[in-house]
């Protein structure tokens, strides 16, 4: 995995998305894809997700990208505590700052009924979650994954994972093991069927 670029893998990516077969024969389980990317790319994954999301709407297909971290960043803003945190966080003990942001970043009633309203919103074709590796601690794969799996049922989400997924547990870099999950398919076991490409 880390000796694969991110214009190949993407490239890959996108003609898996192109291909009129793609998430068909999934045995009644949820469109639900886990896309590993090498630790190195993080630093290229918002470019390549808009690059991706720009070639698919020229084939008719809308792409929904949400930003884990942005969007963490901005219900911490509209709490009205970013400010605070960053301003005093010398100031104040890592636990007050840990339990306060884990608090407010509630995946239940918080950040999953957000994300929920941007698909309904736009109820695009594909929704792409990045931002996995910048949000963690306080927003955990897993926790995303287990909470989704509904939002799943009609839009084909992927998530864009900086580390390993082996069809049972997710390591966030290779590193950081996650709890088991299972219900996700890894997008490079997915057959690239190439259709025509643009």
């Amino acid at each position: 995995m880390n000796n694969i670029d991110m214009d190949t893998l993407f490239e890959g990516v996108y003609q898996k998305l192109i291909s009129p077969d793609f998430s068909k024969n999934l045995g009644g389980e949820l469109p639900l894809f886990i896309q590993p990317i090498p630790n190195a790319g993080q630093t290229e994954l918002n470019a390549q997700t808009e690059r991706l999301a720009t070639r698919l709407s020229k084939k008719g297909k809308t792409a929904l990208i949400i930003d884990l971290y942005k969007l963490c960043m901005t219900l911490l803003e509209e709490e009205g505590v970013l400010e605070t945190i960053l301003e005093e966080e010398p100031t104040i003990a890592s636990e007050d700052i840990v339990s306060t942001i884990d608090s407010i970043l509630d995946m239940k009633s918080v950040v999953i009924p957000r994300i929920s309203e941007r698909i309904q919103t736009e109820n695009p074709n594909y929704v792409f979650i990045t931002g996995v590796g910048r949000a963690y601690p306080f927003v955990r794969s897993h926790g995303i994954l287990n909470n989704i799996d509904e939002l799943a049922k009609e839009n084909k989400l992927i998530l864009f994972f900086p580390g390993e997924y082996n069809n049972l547990q997710l390591s966030l870099f290779g590193i950081i093991s996650d709890e088991n999950y299972y219900r996700g398919h890894n997008l490079d076991d997915c057959l690239s069927l190439m259709s025509v490409s643009e």
